[in-house]
């Protein structure tokens, strides 16, 4: 049995009812739904020779880290499927990584579209926790706009 390439991948991705779309920089099927949530910075499965990875990255605001460093124990206990890591670089913001891969080797269509569905769905439980616990990076422009709706 082969591997499934990227195009399969996108083409199930697609059939499961999500845009979908190839990009140029990475080489990812990028997921349009998950880039369109606030905050969240890349959505993206990669399918490589060995496995396929789901991978979400999520900026977090800087004076959250140590907070949700806490939490996110947690959330690798809660959730089984999803590996949540904290990524930090000195010029970017924290990022939030939420990630799972499967062997490629004997992945076929349905098993993929079973998985992908119940991976979201845990990332989506993630994501309002996240929203809850009031993390989510906020751009600069979006912080003048809520500042400026709590002085009126």
């Amino acid at each position: 049995m082969t591997a499934p390439d990227r195009d399969s991948i996108q083409t199930w991705i697609e059939e499961l009812g999500y845009d979908s779309y190839i990009c140029p920089n990475c080489e990812g099927v990028h997921l349009s739904v998950w880039e369109e949530k606030k905050a969240v910075l890349e959505a993206r499965c990669f399918v490589e020779s060995d496995r396929c990875a789901m991978l979400v990255e999520i900026g977090i605001r800087s004076s959250a880290v140590l907070p949700l460093q806490g939490a996110i124990h947690f959330m690798n206990f809660d959730f089984s499927l999803i590996k949540v890591m904290l990524s930090m670089t000195d010029f970017d913001v924290p990022r939030l990584l939420l990630t799972h891969a499967l062997p490629s080797e004997h992945l076929t269509e349905e098993l993929f579209k079973d998985w992908l569905p119940k991976l979201l769905a845990e990332m989506d439980t993630i994501y309002a926790q996240l929203e809850d616990m009031d993390v989510l990076f906020v751009s600069e422009i979006e912080q003048a706009e809520n500042m400026d709706e709590q002085l009126h």
